[in-house]
């Protein structure tokens, strides 16, 4: 696979930001890291690209975060605009389109994953690799209220550390109204997300600061029987504590879409890129490599069986590269001050 286009000028590490115009609106980018493109959509719908900063994968991949429409820098749709995954796809595509004429790495996660979907199915070429993480092919009423019985029987179990009817409440809150309750919102089930929130809290403090949503609605869609026109190298991600889209999710993402890989990670819920940040970026560069390298064949990790999806946890020795810094030092370096 050759990486050519604009992405050459991209071959030494980069660390700006861009803006794109689409039409009339106005979206930032903000470019990290050195090596082939990968550009990822963060979740929400509505949060800020801060959250989604992956410092590790940025050593040898060039980062390019996406703020997508209506949040941070980027400017709103005119009236009347649709704040749906079409729309939100059309605009990775620009994205894609402004750095590079060759294919690259697509990542999304949560919502972003949805957008991400939708854009490799429609422009297939367009896609060397894609990353699924803590995402899901259907988004309704049915997933929506199992997600709902799952974060109540976290509330509940975690009642000596925080009130399961708050949280409950905030979960059914509506997220459509300002800035500031949507992200209110989000703050009071942020427990949740996390497979250790309360033992690791110190670790995860910076995180809010990097964690405004603005008020979009949410999706729904049903991606299953469309999940075969995928045909980029895909890979899965999810986290075995992820109560939106733990394995439930994954398992029909791995089993609609063609020779998927799979990495499941035992000690997180929904943000493995913090919770298990070495693992992360060892399972998303090894992927990379592979789909770089036009290796065939599956993506087999030592001491597992070939077929079985990888699950990585921390008593995983060769997971974690040594001498890297710990997750407290290296939030309190990436997400503090600006981009």
């Amino acid at each position: 696979m050759t990486w050519g286009g604009r992405a050459d000028a991209l071959t030494t590490r980069s660390e700006m930001t861009r803006t794109i115009r689409v039409g009339d609106v106005s979206l930032v980018c903000h470019v990290r890291g050195r090596g082939p493109l990968c550009v990822v959509h963060p979740g929400g719908p509505g949060l800020l690209a801060d959250y989604l900063r992956m410092p590790l994968l940025e050593r040898d991949l060039t980062m390019v975060y996406l703020e997508p429409v209506g949040t941070g820098a980027s400017g709103g749709l005119p009236r009347g605009g649709r704040y749906d995954l079409d729309t939100y796809a059309d605009h990775l595509d620009a994205v894609v389109a402004e750095f590079s004429s060759e294919p690259v790495f697509v990542l999304g996660h949560g919502h972003g994953g949805f957008v991400a979907q939708r854009y490799a199915m429609r422009n297939p070429s367009r896609v060397a690799g894609l990353i699924l993480y803590a995402t899901s092919p259907v988004a309704d009423g049915h997933t929506r209220t199992a997600a709902r019985e799952r974060l109540g029987r976290f509330a509940w179990a975690n009642a000596d550390r925080a009130d399961p009817e708050a949280m409950i409440a905030a979960y059914d809150r509506p997220a459509d109204r300002s800035v500031h309750e949507t992200t209110a919102r989000l703050w009071g089930i942020l427990p949740a997300f996390f497979a250790d929130y309360w033992r690791r809290r110190l670790e995860f403090a910076p995180l809010l600061g990097a964690l405004p949503c603005w008020p979009r609605p949410a999706a729904e869609f049903d991606f299953r029987a469309e999940l075969s026109a995928i045909t980029a190298p895909t890979m899965v991600i999810w986290g075995k504590h992820d109560f939106e889209f733990g394995d439930e999710a994954a398992q029909l993402l791995r089993s609609g879409i063609p020779d998927a890989y799979a990495a499941g990670f035992r000690e997180s819920g929904h943000f493995a890129h913090i919770e298990e940040a070495e693992r992360f970026s060892y399972v998303v560069m090894e992927f990379a490599r592979r789909v770089s390298d036009g290796a065939s064949g599956e993506f087999v990790r030592p001491g597992r069986v070939k077929g079985q999806p990888a699950t990585y946890a921390s008593a995983a020795p060769d997971a974690t590269p040594p001498g890297r810094m710990g997750p407290a030092e290296r939030l309190a370096r990436d997400h503090s001050g600006s981009w």
